[in-house]
């Protein structure tokens, strides 16, 4: 959780709750896209990314192993 009053820097208009892993700007609850990090048979992590971050296979590395 993010200080109280951060705005989103994606859409400027609500509160950030979480910042993105590849960029690091906070984010509102609209704007965060969530990944699912896969960790073999240890488990997995849910990660935040902006729109951004999400689409970029460079930074969003789970893309590079999906169909598109």
């Amino acid at each position: 959780m993010l200080e109280d009053g951060t705005l989103c820097q994606y859409c400027g208009e609500e509160n950030a709750v979480i910042r993105c892993l590849g960029c690091g700007i906070p984010l509102c609850n609209t704007c965060v896209k969530l990944e699912d990090y896969g960790f073999g048979c240890d488990g997995c992590k849910i990660v935040a990314f902006c729109p951004d971050c999400f689409s970029d296979p460079n930074i969003n590395t789970v893309l590079k192993y999906t169909d598109t």
